[in-house]
């Protein structure tokens, strides 16, 4: 199969999903050469296709010796690889999905003492507070409460913004580097069932993260509820040598 039009990283992608879905557990895939020659792309767009698979947790790499099968993907859930740091917005729409928010709601306050030192900071911090439910073709998958530090104009910009990536938002502020994880599984309450429309009490997971720009300043803390019926989490572990 030659591909021949537009977007060949993502047709690409597809076409090694076939091959996936007709794999065994660890099964090795042709390697990138043999995979540009069958497909009549370059290396490069196979490497950015593979890279994209391995974020899912679909595939690992190990330089030197291939690329291998890790996962089946045979139901329609959202995949990621938790370890690869990406904005909600991209991971909906590199999926296929729409991606759309809802229950948007902001403010400027300053934030609690234990946000505060979340932030870096021992005294009060003035943030822009944004909570919004995240949905994939209108479906909600997340709600996201996000403690910004505040800048002068901020919460015009956010307001003039529509349905922004908060990631490209906050990046003309402060780019975003890096982040520290703690991962909880928490069941939804009250007010978390009716943001994300639930009818009965869920197992959530909770993402509690503090980003940080390159030089290691907070720029983002975030609070993020994830409905993992619809967003499965996948970490590749490797071997300490």
């Amino acid at each position: 199969m030659k591909l021949t039009s537009k977007t060949l990283s993502s047709q690409v992608k597809e076409a090694v999903l076939g091959m996936i879905n007709q794999s065994e557990f660890m099964d090795k895939l042709p390697s990138e050469q043999d995979l540009a020659a069958q497909l009549g792309v370059s290396r490069n767009t196979v490497r950015e296709a593979l890279k994209a698979l391995e974020n899912e947790g679909l595939v690992i790499s190990r330089h030197g010796i291939g690329t291998f099968v890790t996962r089946y993907n045979g139901n329609q859930n959202i995949r990621y690889n938790i370890s690869a740091l990406d904005s909600t917005t991209k991971i909906i729409s590199e999926h296929g999905y729409r991606h759309g928010t809802k229950s948007v709601y902001f403010d400027v306050r300053m934030a609690s003492e234990d946000i505060s030192k979340k932030l870096g900071s021992d005294t009060p911090v003035k943030i822009l507070y944004v909570e919004r439910v995240r949905t994939a073709d209108d479906i909600p998958i997340v709600f996201v409460e996000d403690y910004i530090p505040y800048a002068d104009g901020m919460l015009e910009e956010f307001s003039g913004q529509g349905d922004p990536s908060l990631f490209q938002f906050i990046n003309r502020y402060a780019p975003v580097s890096f982040a520290n994880c703690s991962i909880h599984a928490v069941l939804s309450d009250a007010r978390l069932m009716e943001k994300l429309s639930l009818t009965e009490p869920k197992a959530l997971l909770l993402l509690q993260q503090i980003h940080y720009a390159s030089k290691g300043s907070p720029v983002l803390y975030s609070d993020s509820y994830f409905i993992t019926e619809k967003l499965e989490f996948n970490l590749i572990r490797r071997c300490v040598e």
